[in-house]
C-alpha cells in the first residue's frame, strides 16, 4: 500500500524511467493516471465505447512495447494520445473495408431479409432517435470542441486535467468548453423542448 502511494506521487517522467528500469508496477499507475484521458480520446474518433476502451487497452500495450523510445518521459501523456488517436485511425480505415466486403457479399441477403437490430442507450430516459440525435449533435461539433466535451462528460475529466493532457491553459480550456456549449445548447434545443413538454 505504502509502495501505491509513493507511486502515485511520482511524476509521469519518474514512472516512465522507474518502468524502463524493470519496476512494471510504475507503468500500472501511468495507466490508471491516464485511462480516462485514453479511452476519451478514442471516443473523440471512435463512437462506441466498448471499441474507445479497447482501442486505449491496446494503446497502453503499445506504448508499454515501444517505451525505450519515449525521447522525453515528461510528454508521456502526449504521446500516447497520439499512438491512441492513430489506432483509431487504423480502426475506422479497417471498419470502412470490412464494412465494403461485408456490402459486397451481403446485398442481396439484406434485400430479402432485412434485420433490426436493437440500439442500446446508456440513458434509459431518451428514445433510440434522441439518444442518435445527442450523438451525432456532439459529432457536429468542431474537432477541438468534440474532443473537450468527450473528455469532460465522458471521461469525467475537469478543466484543469483536460488543460494538463493537451498542453493548454486551464482558462483556455475553459473558454474552448463555455464555446462548445453554446454550440450544444443551440443545435440540441429541439431535443430539450421534445423532452421537456
Amino acid at each position: 500500500m505504502t509502495n501505491d502511494l509513493a507511486k502515485a506521487k511520482m511524476t509521469d517522467e519518474q514512472l516512465v524511467r522507474a518502468t524502463l528500469e524493470g519496476d512494471v508496477s510504475a507503468f500500472g499507475t501511468l495507466v490508471e493516471r491516464h485511462w480516462k484521458m485514453a479511452v476519451a480520446l478514442a471516443m473523440t474518433r471512435i463512437g462506441d465505447p466498448a471499441d474507445a476502451e479497447d482501442i486505449a487497452q491496446e494503446g497502453f500495450l503499445k506504448a508499454y512495447a515501444q517505451l525505450g523510445r519515449l525521447q522525453d518521459p515528461s510528454r508521456f501523456p502526449g504521446w500516447l494520445s497520439k499512438i491512441a488517436l492513430q489506432l483509431c485511425t487504423d480502426a475506422v480505415r479497417r471498419d470502412i473495408r470490412q464494412r465494403a466486403a461485408l456490402r459486397r457479399h451481403t446485398i442481396h441477403a439484406e434485400t430479402q431479409h432485412p434485420v433490426s437490430l436493437p440500439v442500446y442507450s446508456a440513458n434509459p430516459g431518451l428514445t433510440e432517435s434522441q439518444v442518435h440525435f445527442v450523438r451525432e449533435t456532439v459529432r457536429q461539433l468542431p474537432e477541438k470542441f468534440r474532443s473537450l466535451v468527450i473528455m469532460r462528460f465522458v471521461a469525467g475529466l475537469s478543466a484543469v486535467e483536460i488543460a494538463r493532457q493537451l498542453g493548454q491553459r486551464p482558462g483556455t480550456v475553459r473558454v474552448w468548453l463555455h464555446r462548445a456549449y453554446v454550440i450544444l445548447r443551440r443545435d440540441l434545443a429541439p431535443l430539450l423542448e421534445e423532452v421537456g413538454s
